[in-house]
């Protein structure tokens, strides 16, 4: 937490980070390309909370500095992160391929609130075989900042009856 009571993301997400760059070095290739996907919330599966985002940002922010190769790509638009895990969103592997690239491993985030404790997790999954090859966790107290970051813009619609 920073001295003026915000949440300090960036050294949240660091902190995973270099508890990881050792194996992740061991990993890859100095021409291997990573994807990283939207921060979903574990509780809801949805990755649609500004949270989310910010953590994701933050996380590839943090690999670049680390000289790792990270592909901007709409993750959310061809895999979502199931009950089951990582799952493919479209049959059509062709485009999926095209837009992967050749990328050999993926970044995938999650979260989770508890009523005092924002905990975060990164898996790096080897996306050939599935196998998760290194993953992180970190936590920090919960804050309103992190509370009005994860709120969700949906209006709910109010019916008014009519009087005739």
């Amino acid at each position: 937490m920073n001295i003026d009571g915000s949440t300090s993301f960036n050294r949240l997400v660091d902190s995973m980070v270099q508890k990881t760059v050792q194996k992740l070095n061991q990993e890859l290739y100095l021409t291997d390309t990573v994807l990283v996907s939207d921060f979903v919330n574990i509780d809801k599966l949805e990755n649609r909370s500004r949270l989310g985002f910010l953590l994701s940002a933050t996380l590839k922010d943090r690999l670049l500095a680390n000289n790792i190769t990270v592909k901007e790509i709409e993750l959310r638009k061809h895999f979502a992160l199931g009950e089951n895990g990582f799952n493919v969103l479209s049959r059509d592997t062709n485009d999926i391929n095209t837009k992967i690239d050749n990328a050999r491993y993926a970044f995938v985030g999650t979260y989770s609130i508890t009523t005092k404790t924002l905990i975060v997790f990164i898996k790096l999954i080897d996306l050939q075989t599935g196998n998760i090859i290194l993953s992180s966790q970190e936590s920090t107290f919960i804050t309103d900042e992190i509370l009005d970051l994860e709120k969700t813009n949906r209006m709910q619609q109010i019916y008014t009856p009519i009087v005739l």
